[in-house]
């Protein structure tokens, strides 16, 4: 039995997935790029969905999100689903879009957790070699977005996107501050750009000591979608479900994530002998889902912003 998910609504998750075999099925050109942001938008919509940032690369996606209500898998079955029924029709293809096994949602635990991977989805085009600016990057990405600003996105023309969809002709996304900068989303445009920016310096510092050009947009729109880097992809590795950088805050999440999936196999078993009105744990999400359990209060949680500069 695979491990069992716990989602607690208020959660801020780092969320990855990437394409089949590395294909650049993502490769950021005008057409995917409005699949994906009208996807976004749709998906985010129908879940209620707060996003934070985004980057589509060539072959993978990063999404910073908080999911308010638990509903998490339901925003990614819908989004994943879209994308890749929309871009398996545009290249003409048949087979599975995204690589089984490759999706990752990792739980933040604190404001600084966010950020660090907010930095590090803004400027992955940086990092990868493939632009020397972050704002360069013309596929989809929300570092030229204002925290709290709307955008619009009509539904793509042609192939899967046929004029009787019963998909919304428009949907509208929004950059939602990160929780505790609801009212301060100049404060945070400012922290954000600061941090970027000084990122992409170090990079670009890195990539002149070592003699590596950026390849720049136009390479990387020359490369065949069915392509796939030369490089090998590291194998058997981690796939953690928290992050904290604060070694105290880190070891607490585990631990708790450990007392649930000990508490839910307990429970499953109950369950499966009969007893069904065995409590689940709290962020029980398939057995409620599915079969209606009973589960636990939620706990409270919030991320803890820094206080005002």
């Amino acid at each position: 039995m695979s491990s069992p998910r716990q989602l607690i609504p208020g959660t801020t998750s780092f969320v990855s997935r990437r394409c089949f075999d590395r294909m650049f099925l993502l490769r950021p050109d005008d057409y995917v790029t409005k699949v994906f942001l009208y996807c976004l938008g749709y998906a985010a919509g129908l879940c209620n969905i707060l996003i934070h940032g985004f980057v589509a690369m060539s072959n993978h996606f990063h999404l910073l999100l908080t999911d308010p209500d638990g509903r998490l898998p339901e925003f990614m079955e819908r989004f994943d689903a879209l994308v890749a029924r929309a871009l398996n029709a545009h290249w003409g293809r048949w087979e599975s879009f995204f690589a089984p096994g490759s999706y990752s949602a990792v739980r933040l635990e604190t404001f600084e957790d966010c950020m660090l991977k907010l930095v590090y989805i803004l400027t992955n085009p940086v990092l990868a070699g493939l632009t020397d600016h972050a704002r360069r990057w013309t596929g989809a990405t929300s570092v030229r977005w204002g925290y709290g600003e709307s955008r619009t996105f009509s539904r793509p023309d042609g192939g899967f996107f046929r004029s009787s969809s019963a998909l919304p002709a428009e949907v509208t996304l929004r950059l939602a501050p990160l929780p505790g900068f609801e009212k301060r989303a100049a404060e945070l445009d400012e922290l954000v750009r600061e941090r970027v920016i000084g990122r992409e310096t170090e990079i670009r510092a890195q990539f002149a000591a070592e003699g590596r050009p950026f390849k720049g947009m136009d390479e990387v729109l020359r490369c065949d979608p069915e392509d796939r880097p030369r490089t090998r992809e590291p194998r058997r590795r981690m796939n953690p479900r928290v992050a904290g950088a604060d070694p105290d805050v880190r070891l607490a999440a585990i631990a708790g994530l450990t007392f649930f999936r000990r508490d839910y196999r307990r429970a499953r078993q109950e369950y499966l002998g009969g007893n069904r009105a065995v409590v689940f744990p709290a962020g029980t999400w398939l057995m409620r889902v599915r079969f209606g359990v009973t589960c636990a209060p939620m706990p409270s949680l919030a991320l803890q912003p820094p206080a005002p500069s």
